[in-house]
């Protein structure tokens, strides 16, 4: 437990560093967040006559969502593939716990980091925007199940990357596609089978006062534990796979 703290802590002191070396870069990142937003909000505000937009909070809130989705979407391909440019991730693999122990860690430290982020672009753009929020009690059970699918889908993402090394042009297809789950603004019943779909619909509801649908919720939570599932099972599979070929380290 006292090791599991101690690699906690030294994330956290090197998630710091990090940000503090490049807090320009950073920077620039979180106003082209803000600009991407603005030129969407500017292109459907044009094919609307009037001052009022009708569905701006779900507009917000869609893209919100897409940015924490995407943040964690991308976690662990990004760390495996840091670490192999590094020449850090067979280091990684012979840390106490293995690869996938120092991995969790990690997006541990790097989730809360995004969820703040993600936080902080709602707040500047429900201000710059003047819309009003209703928030409900229950509206982090969405945010969950979404959060769930985005790593499952991660682990995914890492598996295929520790076999394959390169699978670049995967990732950015699946990238693409999350916008269109994520798509909720208008519920259809076909939305159902789509990953994302009914967590961000759940978003929808909990941040704007509507009531609590618990066959979304369900079919969501299943979702999100199937993706899960899925991807730890993948990545354990691969990571016993490349380690007993001896190519873990081969990018």
């Amino acid at each position: 437990m006292y090791a599991k703290f101690t690699q906690l802590k030294a994330e956290v002191i090197l998630t710091i560093q990090v940000l503090r070396r490049y807090w320009f870069s950073n920077l620039v990142g979180f106003f082209v967040d803000l600009v991407y937003f603005y030129a969407i909000f500017v292109a459907v505000r044009s094919l609307v006559p009037g001052e009022n937009l009708p569905g701006t909070p779900s507009l917000i809130l869609m893209y919100t969502v897409l940015h924490l989705t995407l943040g964690f979407y991308t976690s662990f391909y990004r760390f495996l593939r840091n670490d192999a440019l590094q020449g850090t991730l067979e280091h990684l693999a012979l840390a106490r716990g293995g690869l996938l122990s120092q991995l969790f860690v990690r997006l541990a430290v790097q989730g809360a980091y995004i969820i703040l982020q993600s936080l902080l672009v709602l707040l500047i753009l429900v201000a710059l925007t003047k819309v009003t929020l209703e928030i409900t009690p229950w509206w982090p059970l969405g945010v969950g199940v979404v959060l769930l699918a985005a790593v499952g889908l991660s682990l995914l993402m890492g598996a295929l990357g520790l076999y394959f090394k390169e699978i670049d042009n995967v990732f950015t297809l699946i990238q693409f596609l999350i916008p269109y789950f994520l798509s909720f603004i208008q519920w259809q019943p076909y939305m159902a089978y789509l990953p994302f779909a009914p967590g961000a619909h759940l978003v929808r509801l909990g941040l704007t006062g509507g009531d609590f649908d618990r066959g979304i919720f369900l079919l969501a939570l299943f979702q999100g534990l199937f993706l899960f599932a899925a991807g730890l099972l993948a990545m354990v599979y691969m990571y016993r796979m490349v380690r007993r070929w001896g190519i873990l380290g081969r990018f």
